[in-house]
């Protein structure tokens, strides 16, 4: 049972040396990109709720 779960280990880490890993520059790019549309969505969301919030002022 003990061996079973060392060569699991064993395993994983050659699985995770095979693995190519993104480099910093990537990392920092993809960051900037999640951000922009983060930025993007809520300024779009936001004027979404000033719209329905005008809209439905008028229902009043």
């Amino acid at each position: 049972m003990f061996a079973r779960i060392v060569r699991y280990f064993q395993e994983a880490r050659a699985e995770l040396a095979r693995v190519t890993w993104p480099t910093r520059e990537q990392i920092v790019e993809g960051t900037q990109a999640v951000l922009l549309f983060t930025v993007a969505f809520m300024v779009l969301l936001g004027l979404y709720d000033l719209v329905f919030r005008f809209l439905i002022g008028l229902l009043r």
